[in-house]
């Protein structure tokens, strides 16, 4: 650790040798605007301005979630990068909810990010904001753990185009090209197209373990006066893998995935008091894969090794309504709505191939297709002084689900204090009560065919004391979880845990901007759970960016700590990276970056077969890109 930091520690004082005096007086922060983000009774809340992710390079999503304390970026059995909780790993998670504009765009069939939208690119994206915990109901009504939320560019800024093209030294490249304007009758609107080729493999026990990917992106957002509209297709194919190949070497398969939703927000009164919000989704998953021997297992639907193909096929519709009125009264700065949702699992083509070369159809896993939720909600926050604020939110929730499964009602709230002591010194408080139902993934491969799963219930207390002062801002947060009915997914099938799960955590953040435009960020978390740990529990980063004249550059070493599980050993992880941009013109730049240049990424944990040997691979390789921007 002290090598790395200290190679860290000279690239960063190369950066910076000019005279640093001379330019904080260029320096305009201060207190005030350093405790300032957004409107703080939200919730606990950390933003990657647009400047942020053009001096990091963030290429896609994942890049940048690869750094989010208290949580880990791993890839699962089929190649495909998934978000868990520090101190454990899950293939499929539903805790971290994604959403692009205030739309959800997770999957529908599993909760989980989708693994086209997690390689969403970044030049399309204005800012990130990450929330943990529940957040405002002004931002919508999903209940969820952690939410990351994308706002892409506004057409009303950009006004012309732009095309972006990186290739890495693996072969990966990337296309993408936008355009925006405002017409005459009013309306703005933002184009964007994308195109990846990912190049991706790993080498287990002399075999080439392909993952290799295409992707699609187009989105398109309008607006007018009180009006927005978004509208978004995604498409994604790649390679399955390990899959569920009992040697974890298939001969063949591949993943694919179409995602489209079209959003509709609009406000109503000249204060835009009422809004209403109209949504229509469409997922569509296909899973193909073939291992002539030893075979394929997928638990619990098929057992161990009986057959050697396997195809599953499946479309999810998704209706959303929302109506909501915010009212101020005295103090009071109340929001009450309804929200009406109905998933449809509306096709599942599934067979399988024996080693008789038998074709059977095998439909849908279970008998549950169809899920409507009612929802109504409340929120007021209370301005007692010009210091102390009180937060308060509440929503009822009726389910009615079809099959064997059971209808039921579910509730969360959360009740909360932001105090901001003086100028400098503010702290912030929440307690939420919330929960995360069953899937229609979850009752698919539910153990022992069980339907009538239990919904996971979440206890949550935070605790945030913020200090800013001239150029520095320093942050501690605490997060205490109890977590009754836990889903977990055993080798035969997803089950409730009988017992309650409980978590604690530290995030210690401290920024300091150096001079205008140059700061540097450490961020370090531990996390303690009542299990076993099977994952980094601890880790953090240190992050330099900055500008000077026509050049850009930066440079990050993100840690996690090493562990062992079921007797593999998993090191310490030093993800290095470093890069820097030089702007020819205000329309035209080049960029180069370095990832992972130590080779020392993190590892994720795999079972052979499911049943077999436990091993471990690396999550990403060390690579070069180069980039171009171009603004016309």
């Amino acid at each position: 650790m002290n090598k790395y930091f200290f190679i860290y520690l000279l690239f960063a004082n190369i950066l910076l040798a000019q005279n640093i005096d001379s330019l904080l007086q260029e320096l305009e922060s201060n207190s005030e605007k350093s405790l300032y983000t957004i409107d703080e009774k939200l919730g606990h809340v950390s933003i990657y301005s647009q400047k942020e992710l053009k001096l990091m390079q963030y290429t896609t999503l994942s890049d940048l979630l690869k750094e989010l304390p208290l949580s880990n970026l791993n890839k699962n059995s089929f190649g495909i990068s998934n978000l868990s909780v520090s101190g454990s790993k899950t293939d499929v998670s539903g805790f971290f909810r994604i959403f692009i504009n205030n739309h959800e765009v997770s999957s529908n069939y599993t909760l989980s990010p989708s693994s086209s939208w997690m390689e969403l690119p970044m030049n399309l994206v204005d800012y990130i904001e990450v929330y943990r915990g529940d957040s405002s109901f002004s931002l919508g009504s999903d209940s969820g753990i952690f939410f990351i939320r994308i706002y892409t560019k506004n057409p009303l800024k950009e006004n012309g185009s732009e095309f972006f093209t990186a290739v890495t030294d693996k072969g990966s490249n990337s296309q993408s090209l936008s355009y925006s304007d405002t017409l005459e009758n009013g309306w703005s609107y933002l184009a964007y197209v994308n195109r990846t080729k990912i190049k991706n493999f790993e080498t287990y026990k002399n075999n080439k373990i392909n993952n290799d990917s295409n992707q699609k992106h187009l989105y398109l957002n309008i607006k007018k006066n009180d009006t927005e509209i978004n509208l978004g297709i995604t498409q994604a194919k790649k390679d399955n893998y390990f899959g569920y190949s009992l040697d974890t070497d298939p001969d063949d398969g591949k993943v694919s995935s179409e995602d489209y939703f079209l959003d509709i927000n609009t406000y109503f009164l000249r204060d835009k008091s009422i809004k209403v919000k109209l949504s229509y989704d469409v997922n569509k998953f296909k899973y193909e894969e073939q291992n002539a021997a030893p075979g394929i297992a997928v638990i619990p639907v098929l057992g161990f090794g009986s057959v050697k193909e396997f195809s599953q096929k499946n479309k999810i519709i998704k209706i959303n309504l929302l109506a909501s009125k915010s009212i101020s009264f005295g103090n009071n700065n109340m929001l009450a709505g309804i929200n009406y949702q109905k998933k449809k699992y509306s096709k599942a083509d599934n067979y399988t191939v024996d080693f008789s070369d038998v074709k059977t159809d095998i439909g849908r896993f279970s008998d549950f297709d169809e899920e409507e939720m009612y929802s109504l909600f409340f929120q007021d926050d209370y301005k007692i002084d010009e210091k102390l604020s009180l937060v308060f939110n509440a929503k009822l929730d009726k389910y009615k689900r079809n099959g064997s499964l059971e209808d039921f009602k579910d509730e969360q709230f959360r009740v909360g204090a932001v105090y901001n002591i003086n100028e400098n010194f503010g702290l912030k408080t929440f307690y939420s009560k919330t929960y995360l139902t069953p899937s229609f993934y979850n009752i698919d491969y539910a153990i022992n065919g069980s339907s009538n799963m239990k919904n996971q219930k979440y206890k949550v207390f935070t605790a945030e004391v913020v200090y800013a002062k001239d150029n520095s801002r320093f942050s501690v947060l605490y997060n205490n979880v109890k977590i009754k009915d836990f889903i977990y997914y055993t080798p035969i099938g997803f089950i409730n845990i009988d017992h309650v799960i409980k978590v604690e955590n530290f995030i210690f953040d401290y920024t300091y901007e150096i001079f205008q435009n140059n700061k540097i960020n450490l961020n370090y978390f531990t996390t303690k759970l009542s299990e076993h740990i099977n994952n980094s529990n601890k880790g953090g980063y240190v992050k330099f960016m900055g500008e000077y004249d026509s050049l850009e550059y930066f440079t990050s070493l993100i840690y996690r700590n090493s562990y062992e599980y079921l007797g593999v050993s998993v090191g310490n992880s030093y993800n290095f990276s470093l890069g820097a941009t030089y702007n020819i013109s205000k329309n035209l730049s080049l960029s180069l970056k370095g990832r992972n240049l130590f080779d020392d990424s993190t590892k994720s944990l795999y079972k052979e077969g499911g049943i077999g040997a436990d091993f471990s691979l690396e999550d990403y390789q060390r690579e070069i890109t180069f980039s171009m921007k171009w603004v016309f």
